[in-house]
């Protein structure tokens, strides 16, 4: 397997416990990868993991909005296209936990209060 495929991989078996933030995936690599890789490598990487993660037993990507989490609308090509994209143009690394979101649906659900409105616990590590 790839390093792209095998962090896709933890990254799905960490949604089942709620939403994985772009921004620790991010921070993960850069402890794990040292200073001489810069935001472009960083960056580039995820950009690849999230073709392997997006639509993947209906993973979606989105954001916090409110405590909500919000997902992008579109077809997965468009979505994959929108995140190179973002990523890419980025010049330094994505810190806001909010911005970037992976989620799953059904771990969504699960996290409703009471009214049926969705409301997600902070976004962790």
């Amino acid at each position: 397997m790839s390093q792209q495929s095998d962090m896709a991989d933890a990254i799905h078996h960490r949604l089942g416990a709620g939403p994985v933030s772009v921004a620790s995936l991010v921070r993960e690599l850069r402890e794990r990868w040292g200073p001489e890789h810069g935001v472009s490598a960083v960056h580039g990487f995820l950009a690849e993991v999230s073709r392997c993660t997006i639509g993947r037993d209906g993973v979606q990507l989105g954001a916090l909005v409110d405590g909500r989490f919000v997902p992008w609308p579109g077809e997965l090509c468009d979505i994959d296209v929108r995140f190179e994209e973002e990523m890419s143009a980025a010049d330094t690394f994505i810190e806001d936990e909010n911005r970037y979101v992976f989620a799953k649906p059904e771990a969504i659900q699960l996290i409703t209060d009471n009214s049926g409105e969705l409301t997600l616990p902070s976004v962790s590590d």
